[in-house]
Formats: C-alpha cells, sequence, structure tokens
C-alpha cells in the first residue's frame, strides 16, 4: 500500500493528450513527482509522447499567467518540467503512486479497466476526469480496495500546440469531485486537496456521488445541444466556403434556437437530480461556481466571455462532443431518468437526432445502467449502490458490460 504524503505525492496521470498532458505539467511544477502513461497505439498524440519520452518530460506556454480566457498570439515562454516517468508500461506507472489521474475518453473506460484495475492498490485515489459513472467499470476489475473519484471537468483548459509542447489557456477556480462509494468522501478529499487549489473542500469542492458529478459535466450540454446546432452551419461551409470553419461557441452558441435546447435539457436534467436527492443547479451556476471566484456575477455574462475566447471548431459532426457526450452522457440521463419514472423528451429527441446523422444507434451503444450491471436495481439500492456498498452489488450483478 503506498504511503499518503500529506504536502508533495507520487501523481501518476494516464492519457496523453491535451489535459492530461497539461496536468502533468501543473502537477510537476507544483511539487509532485509525476509519471505519465499512454495506453493508446497509433491513435493519437502519439508524436507528442515521443517527444516527450526523448526530453524525459514536457514543456508548457501557460498564458494563465497573463489572466483567464488567454489565448494570445503574445504567448508567454514557455518553461519546462522533467517528470518522473513515461511510459506504456501500466504496472510501473501505477506501482507505488498515491494518485492515478485518468483523462482519457469515456468510451474506453470499460476497455481499459481490463487491462489497469489490477495494478490499483489500496488507498489510492483514482480519478476519472470526466467520469460519467465510469469508476464502476474499474471497480469490477480491481483486486485491491482504492478510492474511486469522478470530476466534472478538467482542471484546466488546454491544447497540445506541438510535440512534447501543451498550451494551458485557463484553469478553473474551483473543480468538484465525487467519490466511489461516497462513504469514502473525506478520506479521499483529504488526498485530493494536495493536488491542485480547484480540489478545495472550503470551496464547496464535493458532489453527493457519481450520478451528480456525471450529471454536472457540463459538455452535457454544451457539447450536444453546441455541436447539433452546429451541424447546418458544418454542411453550408463545406459546400460553399470550405476556408472557412464556424465556431461551436462564437457561433451555434449564439443562436436562440441554442438556448432555448440548452433550457428544456437542464431543466430536465434538473428533475433527475432532484430525484437522485441532489441539489438542481442550473447549468450556467455551475459554470460560474467553476470558473470565477466572485460569485456574484451574472452567470450568462461568464459565459459569454469564455465563448468569445473559444477556438473554431469542431471541424466535423463525427466528434467526441457527439460520439462521446451523447452516448455516455445524454443516454446515462435517459436511462436515470427512466429508472426514475421522469420524462426526459428533449434529451431523448437528441440523442435520436445526433445518432441518425451518423447512422448509429446510442441508446443501443451508451452508458445505460443495464450496461452498468445496475438495470435490475430500485432507487433505493441505486443510491446505496454509490454510496456505501457497491463491491457487494457488483458481485451479484449477472448483466455487467
Amino acid at each position: 500500500m503506498p504511503k499518503i504524503l500529506r504536502e508533495k505525492m507520487r501523481i501518476t496521470i494516464i492519457g496523453a493528450g491535451n489535459a492530461g498532458s497539461a496536468c502533468a505539467f501543473m502537477a510537476a511544477e507544483a511539487g509532485h513527482k509525476v509519471s505519465l502513461l499512454k495506453t493508446s497505439n497509433r491513435v493519437t498524440h502519439d508524436e507528442h509522447f515521443d517527444v516527450m519520452v526523448a526530453n524525459k518530460g514536457i514543456y508548457c506556454i501557460d498564458n494563465t499567467r497573463r489572466g483567464n480566457f488567454t489565448d494570445s498570439s503574445e504567448d508567454v515562454e514557455k518553461t519546462f518540467q522533467p517528470l518522473e516517468l513515461i511510459t506504456r508500461d501500466p504496472e510501473k506507472a501505477i506501482e507505488g503512486a498515491n494518485v492515478v489521474m485518468i483523462f482519457i475518453q469515456t468510451t474506453y473506460h470499460p476497455d481499459l479497466a481490463k487491462k489497469i484495475a489490477k495494478y490499483f492498490q489500496d488507498d489510492q485515489l483514482v480519478i476519472l476526469i470526466p467520469g460519467y459513472a465510469g469508476s464502476i467499470f474499474y471497480n469490477k476489475y480491481c483486486n485491491n480496495n482504492p478510492i474511486f473519484a469522478e470530476g466534472e471537468s478538467t482542471p484546466n483548459d488546454a491544447r497540445v500546440v506541438e510535440p512534447g509542447t501543451v498550451k494551458v489557456l485557463f484553469k478553473n477556480v474551483r473543480n468538484t469531485l465525487s467519490f466511489f462509494p461516497a462513504v469514502k468522501t473525506a478520506r479521499g478529499m483529504s488526498i485530493a486537496t494536495n493536488l491542485f487549489p480547484a480540489y478545495d473542500i472550503d470551496k464547496k469542492s464535493v458532489r453527493k456521488h457519481i450520478f451528480e458529478s456525471a450529471l454536472h459535466n457540463p459538455n452535457i450540454i454544451v457539447h450536444t445541444v453546441g455541436l447539433y446546432v452546429m451541424y447546418p452551419m458544418l454542411e453550408y461551409c463545406a459546400k460553399h466556403h470550405p476556408d472557412e470553419v464556424p465556431y461551436m461557441y462564437r457561433d451555434a452558441l449564439s443562436t436562440d434556437m441554442a438556448w432555448l435546447m440548452i433550457e428544456k435539457l437542464d431543466t430536465e436534467k434538473m428533475a433527475v437530480l432532484s430525484a437522485l436527492g441532489c441539489e438542481p443547479t442550473p447549468y450556467l451556476e455551475v459554470c460560474l461556481f467553476r470558473n470565477e471566484e466572485d460569485l456574484t456575477q451574472d452567470p450568462k455574462e461568464v459565459f459569454e466571455s469564455y465563448k468569445i475566447s473559444s477556438p473554431p471548431g469542431p471541424y466535423s459532426f463525427n466528434n467526441r462532443y457527439v460520439t462521446e457526450d451523447v452516448p455516455m452522457g445524454l443516454v446515462l440521463l435517459s436511462s436515470l431518468a427512466e429508472k426514475l419514472g421522469i420524462k426526459v423528451p428533449e434529451c431523448n429527441r437528441l440523442i435520436e437526432m445526433c445518432g441518425g446523422l451518423l447512422g448509429r444507434d446510442f441508446f443501443k451503444e451508451g452508458r445505460t445502467l443495464t450496461a452498468l450491471g445496475l438495470g435490475d436495481l430500485s432507487k433505493d439500492e441505486l443510491l446505496q449502490f454509490v454510496e456505501v456498498e457497491h463491491n457487494h452489488v457488483m458481485q451479484n450483478a449477472d448483466n455487467f458490460t
């Protein structure tokens, strides 16, 4: 069992993309000993990974030093942080870590869990960002007893801008976590608060359980609605202005249609949260809480300032904003609603329309309660599962996939 250090820790980052690279740099900069594990091969960021291996660390352009929402052509000077280990070997990367942070697309959780969960150790804090209840898969394949946590947003907004270099555009003021099971919340937060300033129990950075975190993932709202509304813009530009690319945040999310859909979807989400015993906080208020110290500001104005600063794209409708956040996020919302007897027509319509545009059945592919092995549980049993007795329930889940 790894010894938990109260100040500096050994941290393993899984995922060498935008968020993983930025968090690896931030953790190393804070004085932690950091290992970076890449689990995919010939999929994405391979050259970036190879350069980091050669350099034995990572370069970062931290534009938050110029203020929030900065992606200036006058970038700050990049700096370098060495990493303890950069590898594709999960056993070496995970052994002895106090914290394991997983930054991969949630669609890959079931397969990755089979490969790496056996290496998790007692009392390791394993954080999935985002989660969408994916910690249930990792728990299934554990030999030991780690503490699972799920986040709804990464601690930063970052982009890999060249092999070996990541640019940080924004750092969240607060990042909420939930713990699985929820009875381990106090123990988990005592470790998490050593990671980044955004994980601060005094800032109310804790959710009730992993389903609350899943439904407060901002991508379940803005990615799905934003890219759906952006679809005709993408088609038009591809046919008539191939050198131009619309901006999802700036363009699609500036339409009345988008905000009408967001308001309806957000209302359905909050109804499910209430039925799960959680506070039904609107999307924009959660955005304000995450991004700003001053909570007296107008939430819509804060979102507008973020929207204007966002980069162009996505360049295709066949993008993770749809292929991840619809089946992993919206389908989970729909499945929870069905279990609780709540009507969610806007959610179901968006799932059907996005799937239809891509020729896919997201209801069949998605993260339902049945896919998580929880389809036969009652509401009370479901809440007991995420709060207290997950090991017992999982051992009796015959339909786990």
